[in-house]
């Protein structure tokens, strides 16, 4: 019996100790972002509004449109033998990964510049998604978990199809010269879709994190650290999604 207990705290212990520290990976990651977005923000707002110039900003756009093509194909390599990898690849990717996004959101922040409070409001909804979601994802069973994971792998399939649906008479109205205001609630129902997925991802990433025991087998502390930034890498793409498809729903809204 006192094996038993003793077995038990040890798992316990681990699981605990891998969630805090993908928690802290995903938010360090997400402090990261924001700064990038800030230095790149008073680039933008330079460029834009005291020059003129669109040229920088949608090359900066392309390029991290670009690099967050290739830091999440990186990582996917990287993740295939995850507990034997250099812990310094895994940061590397993850930085870049970081970079890129900071790019994005240093032009959601020079875009408003000037009005903080819908800032303050797509951060603050964010957050308090993304902590509800997490806590749901610790409480969640098992059986609740892998229905969750059936619905997100159908959510996924319905939204593809809804998107080809939406960009087929899209192309078809904007080369004969119509419109494509009419598509606006259209896409604002795609960006519900997504931003139903994500925090079904960001239950289901806590939930496996929290209750999987074998995580207790490890004892390298290398493969260990990878496998913290490994979490916290998912943790982090669940939010930063998350946080886009928000921010794109209540700028739609506040039109």
């Amino acid at each position: 019996m006192e094996n038993l207990n003793a077995k038990y705290k040890v798992v316990t212990q681990t699981q605990s100790s891998i969630l805090t520290r993908s928690f802290l990976v995903a938010g360090l990651s997400f402090l990261l972002i924001c700064l990038i977005g800030l230095g790149f923000g008073k680039l933008f707002e330079y460029e834009i509004y005291e020059k003129g110039n669109l040229s920088v900003v949608n090359s900066l756009y392309m390029i991290s449109i670009l690099l967050i093509f290739i830091s999440m194909f990186g990582s996917m390599l990287v993740f295939r033998n995850l507990l034997n990898q250099k812990t310094s690849k895994i940061i590397f990717w993850i930085g870049l990964y970081c970079l890129a996004q900071g790019i994005g959101f240093g032009m959601l922040f020079s875009l408003f510049a000037q009005d903080s409070w819908t800032l303050i409001l797509i951060f603050g909804v964010s957050g308090i998604m993304f902590i509800l979601c997490a806590i749901i994802g610790y409480f969640m069973s098992a059986n609740a978990a892998f229905s969750l994971m059936k619905m997100l792998s159908i959510g996924w399939i319905v939204t593809f199809v809804l998107m080809i649906l939406m960009f087929i008479p899209m192309i078809i109205m904007l080369s004969i010269g119509g419109s494509y205001a009419g598509f606006q609630w259209y896409y604002s129902l795609i960006m519900g879709i997504f931003c139903l997925l994500f925090m079904g991802y960001i239950s289901y990433d806590v939930w496996m994190i929290s209750k999987t025991s074998e995580f207790a087998q490890i004892a390298d502390s290398r493969a260990f650290n990878n496998l913290s930034l490994f979490f916290g890498y998912r943790l982090l793409i669940d939010f930063v999604g998350l946080f886009w498809t928000i921010a794109s729903l209540i700028l739609r809204f506040r039109r």
